[in-house]
């Protein structure tokens, strides 16, 4: 599994030690600019109501720019705070792999190691589960877990979240496959926490933050009430959404800051920070392919190695993230020496491919080739247009139903035919209901973040389901009507 990790720390540390190469076809000024015209024309089209990006050049200079407004209505500048979503988690591999440097974390020791109260539902398993099995995304743990996007207080945050995994069913052997699950970077926080015997975010400060200038980051609550609120889409409208904080979330997805931070983070792994946290050997490690998640994407620790740009001679190194409201990513191009961080206040689910294909295809800018024209999912649109017709069917049966009622419609009936048609309206609603609020909103980490990252579907499906019962309600008494042959 760990055969690719040699080449790809070849590749990471080349532009350390030697001459770094330039796109052939562009001069630096000429990418910057492209880059640039190319995020600017894509947030326009995205309809993003702010956004902040740097490009890191390979002569060691950053460009910044900024675009629109935060949620407070104000001009986006170099200190406006964003979330960054899951780029929380090449941070956290950073935090660790400088408890690894120090001696005192070993990436193939067992977590119950440091950690003995943490257990699966099947503690065989989970006592098998090591450090670098949580980095990688190969423990086996699901999405979904409840242990997440929590936006309650708590005492002891990463404790009570380890302590919630007990119930929980692993989905795969450790180390037998890759499966993208949040909670993986929870567990790693509690792991740094313990190892470094102070609370997660203090040692993330000292040890990654403080010495890398990130003095921007949002690491607590505190630091969360002053972020703007954000925005996702409501019929490919810009709605505002309320800026969250897990307290338990600056391991996994729930850090931020302005883009100065994240281009101070970005230069540590190119190697180029004044006062380096992890020393080359571990940016090789924690940037080379360990585990294959498709066939162009392969997940170090933290971070996915891609091989999309490998046409122009590079790999390309990235994490992006979202959380309600937010979006942001962090791009490297390793063998140039560049780099492209953006923040932006806008996240649907449905809009992933816009948002954070943009980044992808800016990065792909920079490596000196052309971007993929891009479009917003054809399910998104197609998904509201069935859900909104479904919903004004529903509302015009539902009225009809109602206007049977007040009229006392129908001559008196009885028998089987009566319950029949009561107990077959009663099913259907209940499917309708159990689809719309259960199975649908299930299919997301939690109802909450539903409706925070799809709200209108999520309204839409509330709506058909309210919709549905009230049409049985309305049959079942319209039947009642008809047997009894009275008025209500």
């Amino acid at each position: 599994m760990y055969t690719n990790v040699i080449a790809a720390a070849l590749a990471a540390l080349a532009p350390l030690t030697g001459p770094l190469p330039q796109a052939p076809s562009q001069d630096q000024t000429d990418l910057v600019t492209a880059v640039g015209d190319y995020l600017d024309a894509s947030f326009a089209d995205a309809g993003v109501p702010g956004a902040a990006y740097a490009i890191l050049s390979a002569d060691g200079d950053v460009n910044t720019a900024f675009w629109g407004e935060d949620g407070d209505g104000e001009p986006v500048g170099e200190d406006t705070p964003f979330l960054w979503g899951s780029v929380a988690k090449p941070v956290t591999a950073t935090a660790a792999m400088t408890l690894v440097e120090d001696g005192l974390l070993d990436l193939d020791e067992p977590v119950v190691t440091y950690l003995p109260d943490f257990a699966l539902a099947n503690t065989a398993h989970s006592d098998r589960i090591t450090v670098r099995h949580l980095l990688e995304q190969t423990s086996g743990i699901p999405e979904g877990t409840g242990i997440t996007d929590r936006f309650e207080h708590r005492d002891d945050p990463y404790g009570d979240a380890v302590a919630d995994l007990a119930d929980v069913d692993p989905i795969a052997e450790p180390g037998e496959a890759f499966a993208y699950a949040s909670a993986n970077y929870v567990v790693a926080g509690a792991v740094v926490e313990a190892v470094a015997g102070v609370p997660y975010v203090d040692y993330l400060r000292s040890a990654v933050l403080d010495p890398l200038g990130m003095d921007g980051a949002v690491l607590t609550a505190g630091d969360a009430a002053g972020v703007a609120d954000g925005f996702a889409p409501v019929f490919g409208r810009a709605a505002r959404v309320e800026a969250r904080f897990d307290e338990a979330g600056p391991s996994y997805g729930y850090l931020g800051g302005d883009i100065g931070d994240l281009a101070a983070f970005a230069g540590a792994h190119l190697g180029r920070a004044a006062v380096p946290v992890v020393s080359g050997e571990s940016l090789a490690l924690m940037h080379g392919g360990a585990v294959g998640v498709s066939d162009s994407v392969d997940y170090g620790l933290g971070w996915r190695v891609d091989s999309r740009n490998a046409d122009l001679g590079v790999s390309t190194v990235w994490h992006t993230g979202a959380a309600p409201g937010f979006s942001a990513g962090v791009l490297l191009l390793p063998e140039l020496g560049r780099a492209l961080v953006v923040a932006q206040n806008r996240y649907g689910h449905f809009e992933e491919g816009v948002l954070i294909g943009a980044m992808l295809g800016a990065v792909r800018i920079l490596a000196g080739g052309a971007a993929e024209e891009l479009a917003v999912d054809p399910l998104y649109v197609g998904l509201l247009a069935g859900l909104s017709l479904l919903v004004v069917a529903a509302v015009v049966f539902a009225v009809w139903s109602v206007v049977r009622v007040v009229k006392r419609a129908g001559s008196a009936r009885g028998g089987v035919r009566v319950v029949a048609g009561a107990v077959c309206w009663v099913l259907a609603a209940a499917v309708v209901a159990y689809v719309s609020w259960v199975v649908v909103p299930g299919l997301a980490p939690s109802r909450v973040l539903f409706f925070l990252l799809a709200p209108d579907v999520a309204w839409l499906l509330t709506v058909l389901g309210v919709v549905g019962v009230i049409v049985a309600v309305c049959r079942v008494w319209l039947g009642w009507v008809r047997w009894r042959g009275r008025p209500v």
